[in-house]
This record gives structure tokens, C-alpha cells and sequence, in this order.
């Protein structure tokens, strides 16, 4: 009997750890307008190496393992997916593994699609970049929904994020390198908490009304130039036209005498 007991509550902390075991790794790059390439790496026990969920899996997000399928969660994000290799975690038989990169026009893009929106709002990801006097403010939204009854089983998963910023770092929550920033977490410690990533640089052009804002601003300069030429030109005109002050004028020229001859 004591044997059965501790069976089954191997099996309930089997059912725990297994519901959550997913490893991930993000390693983002932006440029100075927003765009960049971004790094995903990530295995999931919960899985097996063909897609299928795992025979003790629970209320588990589930991650995409073929090239196709990844692929084909961004579409419409405008966004390009390249390098996937797909695989088995080194050291395991049957947990699956997948790396790739995508390049995309502003990190914004990708909110709502991929790994960025597992399932809804089950696993996700919420960028945002303001732009604050000549500061870029970068956040990174992280929320993991998930029912779990002991979340420190889940102690031994990681996920990690790394931001390499286009400019020098002001202040961030993360740990700062130059200009890279890490955050690491265990799972326990995203699992239903919202957790938020913010990094605040020099430089940058957070949205495109920065953009726009520029090329008005040069519009502008041209036109006054312009304008000013126009002044400087019509000045000069009049200033040749004009007699100078107390100059003789020309002597008149001798008319013919009117009367006749005697």
C-alpha cells in the first residue's frame, strides 16, 4: 500500500514537471529605426520529436517542430524566417530542439504571431519602443499562463533573453554588458506573472512618425532656405535700381534754338 501511495505521487510531480519543461533562449538585435534579426532557440520534453504532445503533458503551450510549421506562424508578419534547424536536445533521445532567426522591418511586427503568441495569450510576447527626448525606451512583455500546482518543480527549466541595444544603455531591469542586456529566469518564476523587460538607450527612432518628423524637418529647412534666397535676391535688384544719395544727375542734353533767322 505504501508503495502504491508513493507511486502515485511520483506520477502527480511527473505530471507537474512534465506540463512545463520547456527551455528557451531569445537573442535579440535591434538597429537604430526599430528593425533587426532575432535568435530562437527552444526544446520542450513535453513534446515529442515529431510535434506530438508527450503521453504526461498537460496544459502545456504547444511549440512548433517542423520547418513548415514555423514557417508558416509568421506569416503575414512581415517578418523573414530563415536557418530553422530542427532536432534532438544534445543528450536526449527524445526531446525536441529548434533554432532559427527572423529579420523583421520593427520589433513591433511581431507581436501576435509565432512563438510571440503561443496558443492566444497562453504563452506570449508584447514589444514596445518609445521614444523619449533622444532616448529609445524598449519593453518586452512576458506572460506564461499555465495551471500549475507546484510552480518550483519547474525550478530547473530556463528562459533566457539577451537585447543588443544600437545604442548605450541608460537604465534597464536586466544585467548590462556593454551594450547588451540579459535576463534570465527560471520557469517558476514566469509561470503566471506578468513579467516585464525594459531597456531605455541612446538614440534610435522608436516609431515610424520619428521618420516622418525628419523628412519634415528638412522639408522645411529647404523651404526657408529658398524663401531666404528669394529675399536676399529681390534686396540686391532693388538696391542696384536705386540712384545713390547725393549723386549729380546728367547734365541735360541742348535743345535746337525755335526761332528763325533774321
Amino acid at each position: 500500500m505504501r508503495s502504491k501511495i508513493f507511486g502515485v505521487a511520483a506520477l502527480a510531480v511527473g505530471l507537474i514537471v512534465v506540463a512545463g519543461c520547456i527551455n528557451y533562449d531569445q537573442d535579440l538585435t535591434l538597429n537604430p529605426d526599430g528593425s533587426g534579426t532575432v535568435m530562437i532557440r527552444y526544446d520542450s520534453a513535453a513534446q515529442k520529436p515529431g510535434g506530438e504532445k508527450a503521453d504526461m503533458a498537460a496544459d502545456v503551450p504547444m511549440l512548433a517542430f517542423t520547418e513548415e510549421a514555423i514557417t508558416a506562424e509568421y506569416d503575414g508578419s512581415g517578418a523573414t524566417v530563415r536557418d530553422i534547424v530542427v532536432g534532438v536536445l544534445e543528450g536526449s533521445e527524445e526531446t525536441p530542439e529548434a533554432t532559427y532567426y527572423l529579420d523583421f522591418g520593427n520589433v513591433t511586427d511581431l507581436n501576435g504571431y509565432g512563438v510571440f503568441a503561443i496558443e492566444g495569450d497562453k504563452l506570449k510576447q508584447t514589444f514596445t519602443l518609445a521614444t523619449e527626448g533622444e532616448n529609445t525606451v524598449f519593453t518586452d512583455l512576458v506572460q506564461f499562463k499555465m495551471e500549475v500546482e507546484d510552480p518550483e518543480q519547474l525550478s530547473s527549466y530556463e528562459f533566457n533573453y539577451t537585447l543588443n541595444c544600437p545604442g548605450e544603455v541608460v537604465e534597464t531591469n536586466g544585467t548590462v554588458a556593454g551594450n547588451t542586456i540579459t535576463w534570465n529566469y527560471t520557469l517558476d518564476k514566469l509561470i503566471n506573472n506578468d513579467i516585464e523587460m525594459t531597456a531605455t538607450y541612446k538614440g534610435g527612432e522608436a516609431a515610424g512618425g520619428s521618420k516622418i518628423a525628419v523628412i519634415i524637418g528638412i522639408i522645411l529647412c529647404v523651404v526657408i532656405l529658398i524663401v531666404v534666397i528669394i529675399v536676399i535676391i529681390v534686396l540686391l535688384t532693388k538696391k542696384k535700381k536705386k540712384p545713390a544719395a547725393g549723386a549729380t544727375p546728367p547734365p541735360a542734353e541742348p535743345t535746337e534754338p525755335t526761332g528763325g533767322a533774321a
